[in-house]
């Protein structure tokens, strides 16, 4: 079964700004933080085609297992990116992001579809809506600090 979910969040920055800090691996970590543990996760702005193999646990607290994230995606004139990404009960989710420009700030749209198994379908969607919202916080607290 596919569930969608879709988050906005607007930012005080410039557009671009906003999608290279969306974009780059070096913040991820960041970003994720209690909610999620990435281990191997390689540094540096995505690419289009790049593989991400990780360990992904959930709280830093339960056992890793694999998770795969590959960039079908990455275009920095439009703004947009989108990965396909596989693990942690997850048949595939698709992640779509885009920043748009809003009157001198920048609008984050956050587009997720999951093909969940079962009765872990909501949870991983309450999940994920859950840290996506958690990003909101950080990012705003990284765009103030790099000024």
């Amino acid at each position: 079964m596919r569930r969608r979910l879709t988050l906005e969040h607007t930012y005080d920055t410039d557009p671009d700004r906003l999608f290279r800090l969306v974009t780059d691996l070096d913040t991820l970590d960041a970003v994720i933080q209690p909610w999620m543990r990435l281990d191997h996760l390689p540094s540096g702005q995505v690419r289009q085609g790049q593989i991400i193999d990780v360990d992904l646990s959930l709280l830093g607290l339960f056992p890793s297992q694999p998770y795969r994230m590959e960039v079908t995606l990455f275009d920095p004139v439009a703004r947009r990116m989108t990965s396909e990404e596989i693990g942690h009960g997850m048949r595939r989710m698709v992640h779509e992001l885009e920043v748009q420009p809003q009157g001198g700030r920048a609008r984050l749209i956050d587009r997720i579809e999951i093909e969940a198994a079962g009765p872990m379908a909501p949870l991983i969607l309450f999940w994920l809506r859950i840290t996506h919202r958690w990003r909101h916080h950080i990012r705003k607290r990284l765009l103030k600090s790099q000024t």
